[in-house]
């Protein structure tokens, strides 16, 4: 039997950044504010898969709920976004109509090197947005940009590798939520 956490640790180590990465998500659920999920592919689905994650924890509180939104979900505001001004705004236009200071978004991307996701990331700091970057292969630009990460170190073109681990950060960083907030 293959020890699931051994064979992850090689990819990810830093629980610290876990740490960091949950009291970040619990402060702007304290702070009642938004918390913007986005990415591409398999990442855009784990950014879908968060947010339902999310949702089941404002169920399980007596009080308040959390503003959680993946803006990979629209498809009409996607693609007339993508048509009218370009796939790499398809994220950062709704950013700017949408977000607010002390927003968090979280990035998920494996290669880190989006362009659409990179527009994102400016719009965020330009908004005083905080990012959290779920991150794979060497982090791309994305790891110099983004305030915090979650990187998964992998050769690249590991997506299904990296996209696990990042689901099973979603998980865990659920979990320790949960337990912070109940």
């Amino acid at each position: 039997m293959i020890n699931y956490t051994d064979s992850l640790a090689k990819y990810y180590s830093n629980p610290i950044d876990l740490n960091d990465s949950v009291d970040l998500i619990f402060e702007t659920i304290k702070n009642n504010k938004n918390i913007w999920l986005i990415g591409n592919g398999g990442s855009a689905a784990t950014a879908e898969h968060f947010e339902i994650d999310l949702m089941y924890i404002k169920f399980s509180l007596s009080s308040g709920h959390i503003r959680t939104t993946a803006l990979t979900s629209n498809s009409a505001v996607i693609t007339a976004i993508a048509n009218d001004l370009g796939f790499e705004y398809i994220f950062s236009s709704q950013l700017e109509r949408k977000a607010t200071k002390g927003d968090l978004c979280v990035i998920f991307s494996a290669s880190g090197n989006s362009s659409n996701l990179i527009e994102a990331v400016k719009v965020c700091k330009s908004k005083q947005v905080k990012t959290l970057g779920l991150l794979g292969f060497d982090g791309g630009a994305l790891l110099k940009l983004v305030d915090l990460s979650l990187h998964v170190r992998t050769e690249s073109g590991s997506y299904g590798i990296v996209e696990d681990i990042h689901l099973s950060m979603c998980h865990q960083i659920s979990k320790i939520l949960l337990e912070k907030l109940v």
